[in-house]
């Protein structure tokens, strides 16, 4: 017989707490994918990186990819169980599908743009092809996720300092290498992903005590300090008087690339302060994301573009070219922010190609949904040759079924 104390009651109620604390993650990836967006249609738009809106826009430098990597590890902390078979079946085969179909699109469309209304030449193969080897195109993001969970499956058996010293490592190759975007953007996001795989408890944690007065004072001083260090980034690579600090750091830095065959610049010093600013700047985001949460109309609405981030990152890029590119820019696009018309304003076509970039994202998605064109996005799944061992690791509830699948 039951007595009243065996009431379901409690379950009821923490249930829909913890998936109200797994929201963030959605929210995140919302978060980054519009800024994304904004960020492509701000670089589309003459005069688009002067508006306020890119200016806005640009406060997220510091989360925007780096939420992005860090979530897609937290949701590959699965691959530290699996066999390499099962990580290409059930991760890689997902990314890659998209990247080899979807980038040599993109790529013909946009230069195919620019031969037909400024007069450029067209691509050769040889363009088309170092673009998609060496990730210098609009979906490079794929081919790092790649890189990254093979990154973390290969490394999975190591203890933490090997895996630490192997990131580190990474700066031996800049001055002979720098210009190689590969290794550029490793430096700066790999940690990022790492962190998301292999500290997921601790995020987890901090995400549920996000609210608390600590979470938010220890967040806010380090985004800030983040914020201080590009600061002081900026300073050292364009001061033109050079101090003896400076001029101590600079011959530092060149004798370090001389040593190693190659010659460091400015920018290529930046990127050991750029990824320690994204790596700090982490509490924040996630801070940020736990309260955007508790907004309903807000949190939901960044919630559900989370949930779809794929098709929008691939359609926008194609909604800017196709839509936006052909069909608008060179036709009606006439900029001149004097004129007494607003439909010559930078902001008004700011507007106009960030609803286009999104309509772009919305048609693929649709495509998504048609037999025989959606496995271009998502992919059918591989046969296993052999029973596959269950993943212990739970999904948030809040994450759909193509974030576990593809962790984006």
């Amino acid at each position: 017989m039951k007595t009243g104390n065996d009431t379901p009651a409690p379950q009821q109620v923490t249930a829909p707490q913890n998936k109200t604390r797994m929201d963030w993650p959605d929210i995140a990836k919302g978060i980054s994918i519009l800024g994304v967006v904004l960020l492509h249609v701000s670089l589309a738009i003459p005069g688009g990186q002067d508006t306020l809106a890119s200016h806005l826009n640009s406060l997220l430098d510091p989360l925007r990819m780096p939420l992005f990597f860090m979530v897609s590890g937290f949701f590959a902390v699965k691959v530290l169980d699996q066999s390499f078979g099962e990580l290409f079946r059930g991760r890689l085969w997902f990314y890659l599908v998209p990247y080899l179909l979807w980038t040599p699109v993109n790529l013909y469309l946009h230069r195919l743009e620019g031969t037909i209304f400024t007069g450029r030449e067209p691509a050769s193969f040889e363009w088309y092809s170092d673009s998609i080897v060496w990730a210098t195109n609009m979906y490079w993001f794929l081919y790092f996720l790649v890189m990254f969970n093979l990154f973390l499956w290969a490394t999975k058996k190591l203890p933490g300092w090997a895996i630490a010293v192997l990131v580190a490592s990474l700066w031996l190759f800049m001055p002979a290498f720098s210009e190689i975007e590969i290794l550029r953007k490793s430096i700066i996001y790999l940690p990022a992903f790492l962190i998301g795989a292999y500290f997921r408890p601790l995020i987890t944690r901090f995400a549920e005590s996000a609210t608390k007065p600590k979470a938010i004072v220890f967040s806010a001083v380090l985004y800030v300090a983040g914020l201080a260090l590009g600061v002081i980034s900026n300073a050292l690579r364009d001061a033109q008087h050079h101090g003896a600090t400076m001029l101590w750091l600079m011959n530092l830095r060149d004798s370090y690339a001389h040593a190693l065959g190659g010659n460091l610049t400015g920018f290529d010093m930046d990127h050991l302060p750029a990824m320690i600013i994204r790596v700090i700047s982490l509490p924040a985001g996630i801070v940020m994301c736990v309260w955007i949460a508790r907004i309903k109309p807000l949190g939901d609405l960044l919630k559900l573009i989370g949930k779809h981030t794929l098709p929008i990152y691939i359609g926008h890029a194609l909604g800017l070219s196709l839509i936006f590119g052909f069909g608008l820019r060179w036709n009606f696009m006439t900029i001149d922010n004097l004129s007494e018309s607003m439909w010559h304003h930078t902001n008004t076509w700011m507007v106009i190609a960030f609803a286009c970039a999104m309509l772009g994202g919305y048609l693929t998605y649709l495509l998504s949904k048609v037999p025989g064109l959606g496995w271009s996005l998502v992919p059918p799944k591989l046969p296993a040759l052999v029973e596959e061992r269950p993943v212990k690791v739970d999904q948030p509830e809040s994450a759909s079924a193509s974030s576990k699948a593809y962790g984006i």
